[in-house]
């Protein structure tokens, strides 16, 4: 499963690059990333966490949110796109998104005490680098990461949906 999940997401930022997708590659970038480190470093490395209801929550909505996107690209492309497509691209992510956000945070928070307990990816000091990583905090400050970095995406998401849906246009403030 993660190494398709890999390979959509190639192809996902390929597409952005190639101008196929009207999306910014860095905002794909930073989105594909974590989608990875969702599943690489927290997910498929923590078999005791594979179970919580948290991973099937956000893979769900991940699927779901998958399936809009590449059916309005798809309809897009071949410029046909049904109203219906078109609405659940720039709707469904109202509550995908936090649904979403609450599975990955609920995920990352269940694998800490595994992480604190074994030690996983952390490198303590001495050692012939002489660099310390702790994991464990590691992961508490992507949580943290959540905080400024959600309202912005997600407000961004809510311009998007009116511009593209009752074409509303907004000027940027002059700082």
């Amino acid at each position: 499963m993660a190494h398709l999940l890999q390979h959509c997401h190639d192809r996902r930022l390929v597409h952005c690059a190639l101008g196929i997708v009207r999306t910014s590659v860095l905002v794909t970038g930073v989105q594909v990333s974590s989608r990875i480190f969702m599943v690489w470093f927290i997910a498929n490395s923590i078999k005791q966490i594979q179970n919580e209801e948290s991973v099937l929550l956000f893979l769900v909505v991940w699927t779901v949110t998958e399936i809009t996107r590449y059916s309005y690209y798809t309809f897009n492309l071949l410029n046909h796109l049904p109203y219906f497509i078109k609405w659940a691209r720039y709707n469904l992510f109202i509550v995908l998104y936090p649904l979403g956000v609450a599975g990955e945070l609920l995920t990352i928070y269940a694998a800490l005490p595994y992480v604190r307990k074994t030690g996983m990816y952390s490198l303590r000091l001495p050692n012939k680098y002489n660099v310390s990583f702790d994991y464990y905090y590691f992961l508490i400050a992507v949580m943290c990461f959540y905080v400024p970095l959600f309202p912005q995406l997600y407000f961004h998401m809510l311009r998007q949906r009116r511009k593209v849906l009752y074409g509303e246009v907004f000027v940027e403030k002059d700082d």
